[in-house]
């Protein structure tokens, strides 16, 4: 049985392949890209749908990163976001912060063969983007974006032990503009009671922005740690 919202994770993975084409449209607009490590806030919450089955859950979640970086724009190369137009060459550093929340359904799988289980859920994706720009040449602008995006998440997960357990996630969202995050991650899980997990690990966060409003999109990659709670019910 195909589990649920896997047949909508395939079709998000077209994503960066569209957006790649949006962005050769024009050989001179470049994208304002970069990347930086950093750390990651994580905060979950899941929730019962029925007594009858606990596996199948609603589920919240929240993560925030702050991250910074400089771009080399090359000779001829235009980044155009409206009252930003820059031509290289020049050179535009970069402070990012991105806040997502999330509101699932899904499932929580019981442990397999091996100890092993996998999660899968689908629901919607709340991103805050901002993004402080500054030219070397002296422009400076600021981009506020705050969208909602589909969004899937999946997860494979073995149990050392009944409290300790190890594993692979991945998560991804996308509106009609082709924006969104895509996430992999490394996760340790520690249960010290019933209903919390204490959660770390490390991760590999992307997020594309793209609008019609302006010829430039701009692409963030941030990785690094991650600890935080969760809270199951």
């Amino acid at each position: 049985m195909e589990l649920p919202f896997v047949r909508f994770s395939r079709l998000l993975l077209l994503g960066p392949g569209l957006m790649l084409l949006w962005a050769c449209s024009s050989t001179n607009v470049v994208n304002l890209e970069g990347s930086d490590s950093t750390r990651f806030t994580d905060l979950r919450a899941s929730f019962p749908v029925s007594k009858q089955d606990e596996n199948e859950r609603i589920k919240i979640r929240y993560t925030r990163a702050k991250g910074e970086f400089v771009q080399e724009i090359a000779d001829g190369k235009v980044v155009d976001f409206e009252d930003f137009q820059l031509t290289g060459p020049d050179q535009v550093s970069a402070i990012t912060d991105v806040t997502t929340a999330s509101i699932s359904y899904g499932r929580i799988g019981e442990a397999i063969r091996h100890n092993f289980y996998v999660s899968a859920f689908g629901g919607i994706n709340r991103t805050n983007f901002e993004i402080d720009m500054e030219s070397e040449s002296g422009l400076t602008t600021g981009v506020r974006n705050r969208s909602f995006e589909v969004y899937a998440d999946l997860g494979v997960y073995h149990l050392l032990v009944p409290y300790l357990a190890v594993g692979l996630e991945a998560a991804f969202s996308r509106n009609l503009s082709l924006s969104g995050i895509t996430e992999w991650g490394a996760i340790v899980k520690f249960r010290p009671s019933r209903h919390m997990e204490i959660i770390g690990g490390y991760r590999w966060f992307k997020y594309d922005y793209f609008t019609t409003d302006y010829d430039s999109g701009i692409i963030v990659e941030l990785n690094g740690p991650f600890i935080g709670l969760d809270l199951s019910f």
